[in-house]
């Protein structure tokens, strides 16, 4: 009795030791995780591991299905007939990967969007920027890594020439970007602000996706559908705009009229320079969008410009005024489809066509510049997995460029093709790689650009990313008309960020090299032996929350910057690359007023300028550049806005440039002229209004 007894016993111990699981859970690093759900798959069997990742579960049978399941985590499925009972388990989970919250590269990346959280501007940023006058180049000169040429209007980038910057309008290239204007006299970007969103702008070391650009890029991509019918109005100190949009059920259209007339505003306000002709202009843009199936999108888009202007300027070296006139015409056509094809395929590409011709007269000599760019493109992106994305694609320019003066006419028709790939791959939610390759060819030469970049997340808040990039830009159309021969001019950057965001703070720090070969040289001939650098840093900090009701953003750039090109015998520092810039922008709502102070304060450190009266090159400076801007913005009723703006509040004298006369005078001495602003301030007052059956509505509502 007593061995039976003993036997039973041994039995249930031994039955009961099978019928127990236990162990701990972990993640990859071994680090304990609390609380992961263990349960048998189908029933109410169940436990959760403790603050040591430990658990035990009794009166489990080999067979079925145990879950370890948690937040964050990959569920591990393990069959229990595959299990020893009588060993300790270490269950390792995996981090989930969640694409919305994955890392991104930052380096060299400016992101304007609403979708995202670590985006430095809001596309109503760049309509709000006091002192851009709604200018989207005017806002983005105020980000890091720019450099302020108020003279000029256009964006130089890290020590690079305002044609080093490629400007993209829903992926297909812009060509001339810019209103033509000439020498001294400001220009702007030629689109309305209000028809884009989502925008990027690249300070180095962009994507494989990008080419025929040595410094930056900046992609802007039209709104994709509006919210509703409206119809804008607008009047001005410099013009009207009139803008409609129509919704139906699966289309949408947005037509803008733009007319713009300085000559009643410059009849009260002086100018430095002597007008004979104020700038006077037309706009118009018409973008159709039309859904396809579930999940695609066709978009046309047309702009056509007419613009007019005439100065008398002055020479350092006779009493004589030159008379210059510039008469522009500009239409640009752009059609783009995307189609997204299951889950992990999208098809997309267009065609876009830019025409520009500017008529100038300088004196009694006529000079017409004609310039054409077809630009084609088709892009596929595939994503196999949640981790992987793979980005191909293959696009094709032809551009033309002529010039007539009066002995008569020459051309030059450019054709380049080009290729690339990237591939971008998570190891984890925090760690990215991209990595990615373009390729070019045209009548005489070929090019290999390899690209790569990563990022890391520290925490929530911060990560570092690194990028490095090969680029070439064939030469100016205006240079390869004299010399199709000439080779493209090249670069590498290598760009590190850190970059500190939530959604009330925003903080950046970057550091950049870049190295620039085959410039273009122009002594005895053009040969393209030039070389250069540029590196520097750039500090970015936005805050939206320590004041209530106060977003500013402050930002500084160091470039250091040297160039052996065009005429020069030694290294430069170009006159369009300060050494130090940096801008202040606020902005503060008053509720009580229902009113939006805006101000913005840019300050660089002088230019570079060659005086022939001292020994060297390029070895004088200008004086520091500040510009102090004021901007009130009033809205007595929602669709009704009026705005006020007034630049260089302080009146500063800023001088860009000296022009020096041909030939010395009988003291020996070269004489100069100083090149200042064409206004010492400018002053716009707008009202603007929208009739909508939504009596919210207003212009700034599509943003």
């Amino acid at each position: 009795m007593y061995r039976l007894l003993l036997l039973v016993t041994l039995l249930s111990t031994s039955l009961s030791a099978q019928n127990k699981l236990e162990g701990w859970v972990t993640d990859p690093q071994g680090e304990a995780l609390a609380g992961v759900n263990i349960y048998l798959k189908g029933s109410f069997i169940g436990t959760t591991s403790d603050a040591d990742g430990y658990f035990k579960l009794d009166g489990l049978k080999p067979e079925g299905i145990l879950v370890f399941s948690m937040m964050g985590f990959e569920s591990v499925e393990l069959a229990l007939q595959n299990l020893d009972f009588a060993q300790k388990q270490k269950i390792q989970l995996k981090e989930a990967f969640n694409k919305l919250a994955a890392v991104t590269v930052n380096a060299g990346n400016i992101e304007v969007s609403d979708k995202k959280q670590a985006v430095v501007l809001r596309p109503l940023d760049i309509v709000t920027t006091s002192g851009a006058l709604g200018n989207i180049i005017g806002a983005l000169n105020t980000l890091p890594g720019t450099a302020n040429n108020a003279n000029d209007g256009r964006l130089f980038v890290r020590g690079g020439a305002a044609d080093e910057t490629a400007i993209f309008i829903d992926g297909l290239r812009l060509g001339n970007a810019y209103g033509s204007s000439l020498n001294g006299i400001p220009t702007r970007g030629r689109f309305s602000a209000q028809i884009f969103k989502g925008s990027f702008f690249s300070t180095g070391a962009y994507s494989a996706e990008y080419g025929q650009a040595l410094s930056s890029v900046l992609s802007m991509n039209s709104l994709d559908f509006p919210l509703r019918r409206q119809t804008d109005l607008g009047i001005s100190t410099v013009g009207g705009s009139l803008s409609h949009t129509e919704v139906w059920n699966r289309q949408s259209l947005t037509a803008n009229l733009n007319y713009t007339n300085l000559s009643p505003y410059m009849a009260l306000v002086p100018q430095n320079l002597e007008f004979t002709k104020a700038p006077q202009g037309i706009c118009s843009e018409i973008l159709f969008r039309q859904k396809a199936g579930k999940h695609g999108m066709f978009k046309a888009f047309y702009s056509f410009q007419n613009s007019n202007l005439g100065i008398l300027r002055g020479q350092p070296d006779t009493n004589v005024l030159q008379a210059a006139q510039l008469k522009n015409n500009f239409h640009h056509f752009n059609l783009n489809y995307r189609q997204n094809i299951g889950k992990k395929h999208l098809l997309d590409g267009g065609l876009s066509f830019t025409g520009n011709l500017d008529d100038i007269q300088l004196d009694s000599l006529s000079i017409q510049q004609k310039g054409q760019l077809v630009h084609a493109k088709i892009r596929y992106q595939y994503f196999p997995a949640a981790r992987i994305s793979i980005k191909s694609g293959l696009e094709f320019f032809d551009q033309l460029y002529r010039e007539e003066i009066q002995i008569g006419a020459r051309q030059q028709d450019d054709l380049l093709g080009a290729a690339f790939a990237e591939c971008d791959y998570h190891f984890s939610s925090d760690f990215l790689i991209k990595l990615g390759l373009r390729s070019s060819i045209n009548q005489n030469s070929s090019y290999l650009m390899p690209r790569a970049s990563l990022a890391y997340r520290l925490s929530l808040k911060s990560q570092f990313s690194l990028a490095y990039g090969d680029y070439v830009q064939e030469q100016a159309p205006n240079i390869r008309i004299q010399d199709v021969d000439l080779r493209a001019a090249k670069a590498q950057h290598l760009v590190l960020n850190y970059m500190y965001s939530t959604p009330k703070l925003t903080f950046r720090l970057e550091a950049f090299q870049k190295n620039y070969h085959e410039l273009l040289r122009s002594n005895a001939g053009y040969n393209t032996n030039g070389e250069g650098y540029a590196r520097g840093f750039d500090l970015f900090l936005r805050d939206r929350s320590s004041i209530r009701n106060l977003d500013y953003w402050i930002t500084y750039s160091f470039v250091d910057s040297k160039r052996h090109w065009q005429a020069f015998e030694s290294q430069v520092q170009p006159r369009f690359a300060p050494r130090h810039n940096a801008s202040i922008v606020a902005k503060y709502w008053l509720n009580s007023l229902q009113s939006q102070v805006g101000t913005s304060f840019s300050i660089n450190d002088g230019y570079s300028y060659d005086n022939p009266n001292l020994a060297g090159e390029m070895e004088s400076r200008t004086k520091a550049f500040h510009s102090l801007n004021l901007s009130w913005s009033y809205l007595p009723r929602p669709n009704l806005i009026i705005h006020f703006e007034i630049t260089n509040l302080l009146g500063r004298e800023n001088i860009f440039n000296y022009q020096y006369s041909s030939s010395p005078g009988n003291d020996g001495q070269y004489s100069s002229m100083a090149i200042p602003q064409s206004a010492t301030r400018f002053i716009f007052l707008g009202i603007f209004y929208t009739l909508s059956t939504d009596k919210n509505a207003n212009q700034l509502n599509n943003l």
